[in-house]
């Protein structure tokens, strides 16, 4: 609700008095307001957060007195344009050293595709529905939305994300102060320069924000654009002498103070933002090469030549940052994450940018969290210089499990703290989800048997330990195919393996589906029933018997004529003694003639007169 209540108060503020109908809409906040919330919400919460920003798009409208029609078209127009915008950002590979195409890319899909989508949706549906003109209509909403996301947007991710709150806590007073004095700065020039009749004074605003961005980055880029936006808007609002220095063709117009003021924030926004982003950039390469051997194990061995100018070895740092297969992430104390390499596109639907301030642990397994942790704190607290690597299970967005090798180091600000405490850790993650894979299958391996995909004998006596020291109350079945051998010699060894994978399907199909079915030998397998009485045992492995005997043979599944025969014993004592008994149970009744299930001697629990034997039957 708190995000309708701002998206509906920003729409109100932006829409002229009177509706759209009455005149232009100058900047459109809430659709910067909107893309940032998609682009750090999960998938699944989307419909929502849409669903909301279309109330509020109707009800700013309605509450302006735009009327239905253009508070129905708004809605679509501004739901379409957001969801296309953080669509686009969301799905592009990043990377960090072309910087001037990353700006341009975004720019170009926040600034002029998502508004223009959205442009063409609104001016058709009022064309359509009240008879507005369309090009007037979609020139008005290109400019004000895409000036809206490009202005407002990078501000709204930041305090979104979490990632302004962090950066402005980790400043000292002093520095907080300074920016507070360059922001004000800042607000008070540009209200001045739109107050007055001379154009040296738009530059004023611009220079300050200049300064600003040297002094503390890009962050504080993202707050000087936002700042002047904010500061021009509201001197629009209150009334400007944009018109004085105006051509006197356009002076006259109110129309030419707001395309003028358009054209300044527009000039405002392509300055600053690449500049900022640039500064910051070759902020972060030189901290690496002061850090050099806290990011990789390749990225350390390359930057041991000191002799290398500085831009050879920023040139070598991106390159090796953007091909290597480990994952970089870098985090401050507290574990929120400052940097991500591009390979970080490997934990699955994550862009190294959409990583930025949020919490490492969010990569974790929850399983693993609080080794993880531990870790962490061992590295900040400065136990250990680095943790050994460590196997942690990681997961993606979407929830996709991946295994890594993990391995956690400290580093140091120089610059922020004097003392030389570690300020954060520098985590490489190496994906070993192959290796992983490989144990698997040679564990499968060795405690499968491959022709009938049951477990094997390892497997099973070491199911059956379990049974005995648990202890686990149940019955032990074996059943041994007869004249198997003689199978073999008349049909050959092919007929004799799918005679082998029939009685295995059976077993599968006709056995409860807790039932443990294991091949043990060349023709035989055991089934352990746990939880099972002699009787219930009796009766299932009974029915197993019957039925091969009854669809084996040319007329039913076709081959030889097979049948088995089986012995039941109840769990107890040692593996050895229930086995035995098993066994003895089975040549018993290979004696009597094959084809027969016999009980253990001494496995038979009598049930009292009008008890009836359960069976359940799990295929």
């Amino acid at each position: 609700m708190l995000f309708l209540f701002a998206y509906c108060g920003l729409a109100v503020v932006a829409l002229p008095a009177g509706g759209l109908e009455r005149g232009a809409v100058l900047v459109w906040p809430a659709a910067g307001l909107l893309v940032a919330i998609l682009l750090h919400a999960p998938h699944r919460q989307w419909p929502e957060f849409l669903t909301l920003a279309a109330v509020g798009s109707v009800a700013a409208a309605l509450l302006t007195g735009s009327g239905y029609a253009a508070a129905a078209s708004m809605a679509l127009a501004n739901v379409l344009e957001a969801w296309f915008a953080a669509r686009l950002l969301r799905r592009r590979k990043r990377h960090e050293s072309e910087l001037l195409r990353e700006w341009l890319a975004d720019a170009g899909a926040i600034g002029a595709v998502a508004p223009v989508a959205g442009g063409l949706v609104l001016a058709t549906l009022l064309y359509r529905l009240a008879g507005w003109p369309w090009e007037l209509q979609f020139a008005r909403y290109v400019f004000a939305h895409a000036l809206g996301i490009m202005a407002f947007f990078p501000m709204f991710s930041l305090l979104v994300g979490g990632g302004f709150a962090q950066w402005f806590v980790r400043q000292p007073a002093g520095r907080r102060f300074e920016l507070f004095a360059f922001l004000g700065l800042i607000a008070v020039t540009t209200c001045a320069a739109l107050w007055q009749a001379g154009l040296a004074a738009y530059l004023v605003p611009i220079l300050a924000s200049l300064i600003a961005i040297c002094r503390f980055g890009m962050k504080a880029g993202s707050v000087a654009i936002f700042t002047i936006a904010v500061a021009g808007w509201g001197a629009f609002v209150a009334g400007t002498q944009v018109h004085a220095v105006l051509p006197a063709a356009l002076s006259p117009t109110e129309l030419a103070d707001e395309r003028f003021l358009q054209f300044y924030l527009a000039l405002a926004v392509l300055c600053l933002q690449p500049l900022a982003g640039h500064i910051t950039q070759n902020r972060r390469l030189a901290s690496a090469l002061r850090e050099r051997g806290q990011a990789s194990t390749a990225v350390e061995l390359s930057l041991q030549a000191k002799d290398f100018a500085i831009a050879e070895s920023q040139g070598m740092y991106r390159l090796l940052a953007e091909n290597m297969s480990d994952i970089v992430i870098k985090t401050d104390h507290a574990g929120y994450i400052l940097y991500a390499s591009p390979s970080a596109e490997r934990l699955g639907e994550f862009h190294p940018i959409e990583l930025i301030g949020r919490h490492v642990l969010d990569l974790i397994h929850p399983s693993y969290g609080a080794s993880f942790q531990s870790e962490f704190d061992e590295v900040i607290g400065g136990s250990v210089a680095a943790s050994a690597w460590t196997e942690f299970l990681g997961f993606s967005n979407a929830g996709l499990e991946r295994w890594f090798d993990t391995r956690i180091r400290g580093w140091r600000d120089r610059e922020s703290t004097g003392d030389r405490k570690i300020a954060g850790t520098i985590i490489t993650m190496r994906s070993i989800e192959e290796r992983k894979a490989l144990e698997q299958q040679l564990f499968a391996a060795i405690l499968t048997d491959p022709l009938t995909n049951l477990t094997n004998r390892r497997a099973f006596n070491s199911m059956l330990q379990y049974h005995l020291e648990a202890p686990i109350d149940g019955c032990l079945a074996i059943f041994d195919i007869d004249d198997f051998r003689s199978i073999n010699r008349e049909y050959g060894h092919e007929v004799g393996d799918k005679v082998l994978t029939t009685v295995a399907r059976l077993l599968r199909s006709l056995m409860r589906k807790d039932d443990i079915i294991s091949r043990i030998g060349g023709e035989r397998f055991a089934v352990l029933l746990s939880g099972a009485n002699p009787d219930q045992a009796e009766a299932l492995c009974q029915r197993v018997v019957m039925t091969l005997a009854d669809i084996s043979g040319p007329e039913g599944l076709g081959g030889p004529k097979t049948t088995v025969s089986a012995g039941v014993a109840r769990i107890r004592g040692s593996l050895d003694e229930t086995m035995k008994r098993a066994d003895s149970a089975v040549v018993i009744a290979k004696a009597k003639g094959r084809n027969r299930l016999e009980m253990a001697t001494n496995g038979r629990q009598r049930w009292s007169p009008g008890q009836v034997p359960w069976i359940e039957d799990g295929s």
